[in-house]
């Protein structure tokens, strides 16, 4: 039975639970403040009913421990369980949506005082004011004339292409600047500007921190270190999600005349992939030339790529689904050939084959192109084209609409894409299959009705 102690106008409750595996007593203790206004005795015959309900309430939860902070628990998620069920560079992403977001505005609360009131309040709050993290922006780059900018990216600990980034005029995290700072040995708001924008977040970032967040709840649930998942009765933020962009087949045409009138074959070659296949872009990037038989046309999606502190991880793709073959048409297979001929002529014209790792679109040193990189590239080249403003996903998206529009099944277009449930598909492209049904009616009314009989009209 649970212990009650008066403790001036409050009563602390222990219940007692036992010896863990190294001999220490397991026990857990709370609080009760009694009513204002009743007598002495009627304090104590109230606590000892709470004391009774609680301790029957916690039973079970030997491991509870609601009394951590969030901060803790969030660290303790992402050093023990994270680990262990995402990618290495996934986890970065989604450790740094809670620290940035997060963390500052409930870090410190105890797990039992966490609330789903609070959390529809703090999700609120983000989709009005948005990022918490403050972006610089360097304020002269002549700071670093004479400064070796390879050694100085090094001693400072920042990626070369961060630092480039920073150079440029791209606003960075304070993460970044203060390194930059404390390399010049300056003060930050010497050599940087505060140009931080407050704007909302959207509502697709706010639902997937939210659910983030409640992946933790729930392990911290499983592990008996809380009794809910708070997370569960959150009213989920609106995703405003806009159709995605993608060309028509007129609209692909001219695209690809264009980069085959350009000087870009590599690109080139990259547009018509992602169109006539769907490929992904991180997938895309990952492709090794076993990948591919250019004999029966049959390209096998086996990784995706990612960049993991700062070097190039093939890993497995996005899920399970997304490991799948895609036959080739033969124009496609005839641009890989020449594409691959071109790019064994350039590879021993650098003198040195170890560069290359057998990928099968490289940047100019024969490593991995980043699709960052290919997407820059592909905006460069729709310049001066009468064309809606797209990137490397929309071509994806174009294959699919392409797919729709040619009245092939569902199920065959999700397994072509990767998708890991049909109802992927029919969500992200729902608008396309209204289109492509309108379609359909039309063309049965030309067929059938254009010589019906008008309706009665008054």
């Amino acid at each position: 039975m649970a212990s009650v102690r008066k403790r001036g106008d409050t009563f602390t409750i222990t219940a007692y639970f036992g010896y863990d595996d190294k001999g220490k007593q397991i026990k857990k203790t709370t609080t009760f403040h009694p009513p204002d206004d009743v007598t002495a005795g009627k304090a104590e015959k109230l606590a000892n009913a709470y004391a009774a309900t609680w301790e029957d309430k916690i039973r079970g939860y030997v491991s509870l421990d609601e009394n951590r902070t969030l901060s803790d628990l969030c660290k303790w998620y992402y050093d023990t369980v994270a680990p262990n069920t995402l990618k290495p560079n996934i986890l970065i992403t989604y450790r740094q949506g809670i620290e940035n977001h997060i963390i500052p505005r409930i870090g410190r609360e105890k797990l039992k005082n966490i609330t789903p009131q609070m959390l529809d309040s703090i999700f609120h709050e983000m989709l009005v004011s948005g990022n918490l993290q403050h972006k610089f922006k360097l304020k002269d780059k002549a700071i670093f004339k004479g400064v070796n900018r390879k050694e100085f990216s090094k001693k400072a600990g920042l990626e070369r292409t961060t630092f480039f980034h920073i150079l440029a005029g791209t606003p960075c995290g304070r993460v970044y600047a203060e390194k930059v700072a404390a390399g010049l040995e300056c003060s930050l708001e010497k050599i940087f500007d505060d140009v931080t924008k407050k704007k909302g977040l959207s509502g697709a970032s706010v639902n997937k921190i939210k659910l983030n967040l409640s992946a933790i709840f729930t392990a911290a649930v499983k592990k008996e270190i809380m009794r809910r998942n708070p997370c569960k009765l959150v009213t989920p933020p609106k995703v405003d999600t806009k159709p995605a962009a993608f060309l028509d087949e007129e609209q692909s045409r001219v695209l690809l005349d264009a980069l085959h009138a350009g000087d870009n074959f590599q690109l080139e070659v990259i547009v018509n992939l992602f169109l006539a296949s769907g490929i992904r872009a991180g997938e895309l990037t990952a492709l090794h030339w076993e990948d591919i038989d250019l004999n029966t046309g049959l390209l096998q999606v086996r990784h995706t790529l990612a960049r993991y502190k700062g070097q190039y991880v093939r890993q497995a793709p996005k899920t399970e689904q997304s490991e799948r073959n895609i036959v080739l048409p033969l124009a496609i297979v005839s641009l890989l050939k020449e594409h691959k001929k071109r790019q064994e002529d350039y590879i021993q014209s650098l003198g040195d084959s170890s560069l290359y790792n057998g990928s099968v679109f490289t940047n100019k040193c024969g490593n991995y192109i980043m699709g960052g990189n290919v997407g820059a590239q592909l905006r460069r080249a729709l310049k001066g084209l009468d064309l809606p403003k797209i990137n490397l996903h929309s071509l994806r998206h174009t294959h699919a609409s392409l797919l729709i529009n040619s009245d092939i099944a569902a199920k065959i277009i999700a397994d072509r894409l990767g998708h890991s449930t049909t109802k992927t598909t029919l969500d992200t492209y729902s608008h396309v299959f209204v289109a492509s049904e309108v379609k359909a009616m039309q063309a049965v009314e030309m067929k059938l009705f254009q010589n019906a009989p008008a309706g009665i009209t008054e």
